[in-house]
C-alpha cells in the first residue's frame, strides 16, 4: 500500500458516509483537492446572523418567492441545513463553480420541496440567492435570475460587498481602480474560464484574490493549497507511515479534518 492508497480509502469512506460515489482520478493531487474544493463549499449547519443588503431588499420584497426566501433566510439564521439549496453540480467533483472559486461567494436556490422524497437537492429556481457565507456570518447580497446576462461575473456583487460591508473585501484593495486590464463583467467569465488569474476594478478601488482563487486547471485555489499541505506532511511522516500505518491513517484523517 501506497500512501495515495490510504488517501483514497478515507476519501470513499467519507464520500460513502454522506451518500456521494467516490470518483478516482487519474492525477492523485486532484483527488484530495476535489475533496477540499467540496469541504469549503459545503455550508456548515449552525446559527448565523443574516445581514440583508440594501441593494437586494427590493429585489426580494417583490419576488414572487418572497416567502420562500424569507424562510430560507430563517434557516440559515436557526442553524438549519441549507446544503440542499445549493447547485445540483455540488457533488460533481469535476464541476468548478469558478464564481465561488473566484470571489467566494455561493447561490442558492429558493425552492424548499424535492421532486422525491428521496432527493437530497430542492427543485431548481430560476431566481437565485447570492450569499457570502462565513463561520458565524450570511450576508445576503443580491437576488438574481439564472438566466441574467454575466450573472456569474458581474461586478455589481462585489459593489454590493464593498457598499454595505467593505470590511470583508478591504484586505484585498490593491490599488485606484484604475489597474490594466479593465475587464467588463463579460471579460471576467471569459478569463476565469482560461484559467488567468486578474484584478478587477470596480469605480475607483483594484481588488486582487478576494475568494479562494483558482489554478490553470480550474480548481479552486484554497483547495489545491490545502492538498499541498497534506502531501508535505507525508512527506515528512513517510517513516511513521513504514512503520505504524494504523497511527498514520488516524494522523493523516485529522490533517484531512476528519
Amino acid at each position: 500500500m501506497k500512501p495515495q492508497d490510504l488517501i483514497d480509502e478515507i476519501l470513499e469512506q467519507f464520500y460513502n458516509g454522506i451518500g456521494i460515489k467516490y470518483k478516482h482520478q487519474k492525477d492523485e493531487s486532484i483527488s484530495l483537492s476535489r475533496y477540499f474544493n467540496f469541504r469549503l463549499k459545503l455550508i456548515a449547519v449552525r446559527p448565523r446572523n443574516v445581514y440583508v443588503s440594501k441593494e437586494s431588499l427590493p429585489n426580494i420584497y417583490f419576488s414572487e418567492n418572497r416567502e420562500s426566501i424569507f424562510l430560507l433566510l430563517e434557516k440559515l439564521r436557526n442553524g438549519i441545513d441549507v446544503n440542499p439549496f445549493q447547485s445540483k453540480q455540488f457533488f460533481n467533483s469535476d464541476y468548478h463553480d469558478m464564481m465561488f472559486n473566484d470571489w467566494a461567494i455561493h447561490h442558492l436556490h429558493l425552492n424548499h420541496t424535492k421532486k422525491n422524497s428521496t432527493d437530497y437537492f430542492n427543485i431548481r429556481t430560476g431566481e437565485l440567492l447570492f450569499v457570502k457565507i462565513s463561520e458565524d456570518t450570511a450576508y445576503v447580497l443580491d437576488l438574481k435570475k439564472h438566466n441574467d446576462k454575466n450573472v456569474w461575473s458581474n461586478k455589481d456583487i462585489i459593489r454590493i460587498i464593498r457598499n454595505n460591508w467593505n470590511y470583508l473585501i478591504e484586505p484585498y484593495e490593491v490599488g485606484g481602480g484604475q489597474w490594466y486590464p479593465n475587464l467588463n463583467d463579460e471579460e471576467i467569465g471569459i478569463m476565469r474560464n482560461k484559467g488567468f488569474s486578474f484584478s478587477i476594478n470596480v469605480d475607483d478601488k483594484t481588488y486582487l484574490m478576494i475568494g479562494h482563487g483558482y489554478s490553470v486547471s480550474g480548481d479552486n485555489g484554497t483547495a489545491v493549497e490545502l492538498a499541498n499541505e497534506i502531501y508535505r506532511w507525508i512527506g515528512k511522516n513517510i517513516d511513521l507511515f513504514d512503520s505504524d500505518i494504523k497511527k498514520f491513517k488516524i494522523l493523516l484523517k485529522k490533517q484531512m479534518q476528519l
